[in-house]
Parts: C-alpha cells; structure tokens; sequence
C-alpha cells in the first residue's frame, strides 16, 4: 500500500469562511484539479491513498465561536469527501486553536469519525509558539488518545526578513519545521506526552543538516527526542533523504507529496525518488506506505 500523508485539498467554502480565498497561489501546480482528476492521478502513479490537511489554511481565528464553526465546516467537508471515496482519502483534523475548550470539543467530536487519523496543528499558532503551557490540555487529550499530529508550517509572511521573493515558503517553511520540533523536544512534549506521534514535514526542515551542531551544541536529550518523531520524504532530492534517515532512522519516514504544490512531473518525482537513495527495498516499501498505514490504523478503517 502506497499512502501519501502530505496532501492538502481546500474546500472554497472553508477558504471563504476563514477569509482566505487565495491561499492557494497559481505556482500550486496541481491546484485546478477536480477530485476526479486527482484520483486518475493517483491511480497513474499507483498511489492508494492520501491523507488530506489544510496546510496553512488553519482555523486560527480570533472570535472562539468562528474558530470552532470553521474547523467543523472544513472537517465535515473532509469527512463527507473520505466517506464518498473510502479507503482513498482520510484526513488530519483542523483544531480550532487557540481556543482550548473549543478544539477540546473538536477532538473529542472527530475522534470516532472513520475518515479521521489524527489532528493537524500549525508550526505556530497566532502568534504563539507550540511549547506555549498554553497548549498542555490538547496535548494531555491526544496523549490520551494515543493520536498523530501533523504539524505544518503556517508562512511567516510578515516577517521582514522573510519578506518578498516567495521566501516566506521558499526556505521559511523549513525553518519553521526545524524551530518547532526543537521547541516541543526542549519543551519536554514528547516526554511528557508520549503517546503523541509527532509528524514533522519537510525531512524535518534543517534538522538532518545541522545533527552535528545540535549534538555538539545542544543537551544530550535533543536527538533522542527528535528521533522519537516522524518525517515525511517531502523534498525531492536523495541526498537530502539520505541525511534524515541517517539522522532519525528510515523507519521513521513517511512518505508525502505536498499535493497540489507541484506539476504533475513534480508529483511523480516525489515517489520515484526513493528509489534513488540506497535504501533496502524492504525499507522503500515501509516508507512509501508500510509505515504509514501502521502508524495510522489505516487497515481498520477502511
């Protein structure tokens, strides 16, 4: 089984109630595509199934009761799409955040669904770090839980020196993987809560780049904790998978596309890739999907 678990999709409904209609630029390549036309991409590309999130197009905002209307609306969505296309599509649920009560109440109503394999938090969360105390009781429930998050970065746009020539994206993104997965590990998260698996996106941004530096720099603790975590292949370049699997081990990497970010050339390069970095073909196998299902339950719930 072949399943993607960095696929985004964006319901014009949602964008239009979170303010946000033109979240997805024109270089989304595959972004016009209709789910019908996704699926005979997939299907080309031998790809079984695709876990879907809305990236940057989190829930975030301010008023707690638009917060939580939207995070349904967008996860009702998702769940009416798996339903109609079983066993093809699940997703990571939106949280309302910051509101804890209020993404409390979404965890606990999402946790039956079928379609549903975990949450999706952003790399920050308005303007708040993710080892803010602020977030212990969502953690506390989803440590309970046993569930995934798949975090995402959210685009620092307003930041002035990632400001212009699509930086905020072209090499912020990254950025914002490496800087919020150290903060959960110094913060003591996956300690704390180690029935979370973490799903950090990007091969972990800079992470398998600066192993030395960290080791050399950081407490004893900060690779151990980092390689309790998940990262997905999302890159393109062997080298650069070779490094996080060197870093955190291949059995702690998933397989992902990034859809619609890319062209159709792009998109298959994301799976053929692999093939590229002098991995077992066992452990190509697990990469592309093994893994995945496993983490995620996904043979019980289709």
């Amino acid at each position: 089984m072949i399943v993607d678990i960095h696929a985004h999709y964006y319901p014009a409904e949602y964008l239009g109630r979170i303010g946000r209609p033109d979240v997805q630029p024109a270089w989304a390549g595959l972004g016009r595509q209709g789910i019908d036309e996704r699926l005979n991409l997939l299907d080309r590309t031998g790809i079984d199934a695709q876990v879907l999130s809305v990236s940057q197009a989190q829930p975030y905002l301010a008023d707690p009761s638009a917060a939580a209307e939207a995070a349904r609306l967008v996860n009702d969505i998702y769940a009416d799409l798996c339903e109609a296309h079983r066993g093809r599509f699940f997703c990571f649920a939106a949280l309302p955040l910051p509101h804890i009560s209020e993404s409390l109440a979404e965890i606990a109503r999402t946790a039956s669904s079928r379609s549903v394999v975990g949450v999706t938090i952003g790399c920050s969360v308005a303007a708040r770090q993710l080892d803010d105390p602020l977030f212990d009781p969502v953690f506390a429930d989803l440590d309970r839980r046993g569930a995934p998050i798949f975090l995402h970065p959210v685009g620092h746009e307003d930041l002035a020196w990632l400001a212009g020539h699509n930086l905020a994206w072209l090499v912020g993104a990254p950025f914002e993987d490496t800087v919020a997965a150290l903060r959960l590990v110094f913060a003591g998260v996956p300690d704390r809560y180690p029935g979370i698996r973490f799903i950090v996106p990007h091969v972990g941004g800079t992470l398998p780049f600066l192993q030395a530096r960290l080791a050399r720099m950081g407490p004893a603790e900060v690779m151990r904790g980092l390689q309790t975590m998940y990262y997905d292949t999302v890159c393109g370049s062997a080298e650069a998978m070779v490094h996080a699997c060197n870093a955190f081990g291949t059995e702690r990497m998933l397989f992902g596309t990034d859809y619609p970010y890319c062209d159709e050339k792009q998109f298959t390069r994301h799976l053929t890739f692999l093939d590229e970095c002098g991995l077992d073909p066992r452990m190509v196998e697990q990469v592309r999907g093994g893994s995945a299902e496993a983490l995620l339950g996904l043979s019980e719930r289709e």
